[in-house]
This record gives structure tokens, C-alpha cells and sequence, in this order.
């Protein structure tokens, strides 16, 4: 009754191993969350556009979310492209930051456009880190 019992234990168990390895995300989940979160600030960013207080404050947020995506990926094994997109990402989040804080008015159409195309930008990456084999 017992070898039963353990027989049981080693097939359930290494049935529900199965079951992870199919049923798993075959990309890093922390990526794509940290490139969504670019993504949806940037998309957040964009309703303050009128309000230039409102979006120096959005696009600080937006830069920071942006070097953490970058940090993230950095060191990662066998992940160069993740890392090129990030620091590609990175760098028009910055440039953008940059632009909007020594620029005294910010035309709301230019910062819609800028924003629009950061939010473009993190949504490819969102499409190449999901179809990216783990």
C-alpha cells in the first residue's frame, strides 16, 4: 500500500511539472511588465499634455519606469536584443525628458506626438519580449 501511495506522489507531482512547463510564460513576465508600465505612463502622460507642471511630473515618472527597464535587462543571459531595445527605449524617454525641461512652453501637440511615439516604441517591445522564446 505504501509503494502505491508513493507511485502516486511521484506521478501526480511530476504531472503537475508538466503542467507548469506547458502551461508557462515562454518570455520573462517581469519585461513585459516593466515595458507595459512604460507604456501605459506614457499613455497616462499624455492627458496632462495641456498642463506643463503636470507633465514634467508624468515624464520624470516615465524616465525612471524606462532605467528600470533598462537595469532590468542588463545582465540577463542571452538577451542582447532585450537590451538594445531597453536602452533604445531609455534614451528617447531621456531625450524627451531632457527636451521638456529646458523648453519654457511645451506646444501640447509636439508632447502628444513625443509621447505617442515612446508609447509606440514600448509596444513593439511588448511584442518582441512576447514572442520571445525563454
Amino acid at each position: 500500500m505504501k509503494k502505491l501511495l508513493i507511485i502516486s506522489l511521484v506521478l501526480m507531482l511530476n504531472g503537475c511539472a508538466l503542467f507548469d512547463a506547458y502551461f508557462m510564460a515562454k518570455y520573462d513576465t517581469t519585461e513585459y511588465a516593466l515595458v507595459n508600465e512604460v507604456r501605459t505612463k506614457a499613455q497616462i502622460a499624455e492627458d496632462n499634455c495641456s498642463n506643463p507642471v503636470m507633465v514634467i511630473v508624468r515624464i520624470n515618472d516615465l524616465y525612471n519606469s524606462a532605467l528600470e527597464f533598462k537595469n532590468f535587462t542588463m545582465y540577463i543571459p542571452r538577451n542582447d536584443d532585450a537590451v538594445k531595445l531597453s536602452e533604445k527605449l531609455f534614451t528617447l524617454t531621456k531625450d524627451t525628458r531632457d527636451y521638456f525641461i529646458k523648453t519654457e512652453k511645451i506646444s501640447p501637440v509636439f508632447c502628444k506626438v513625443k509621447l505617442q511615439q515612446i508609447e509606440k516604441s514600448a509596444e513593439t517591445i511588448q511584442q518582441v519580449i512576447g514572442n520571445k522564446p525563454r
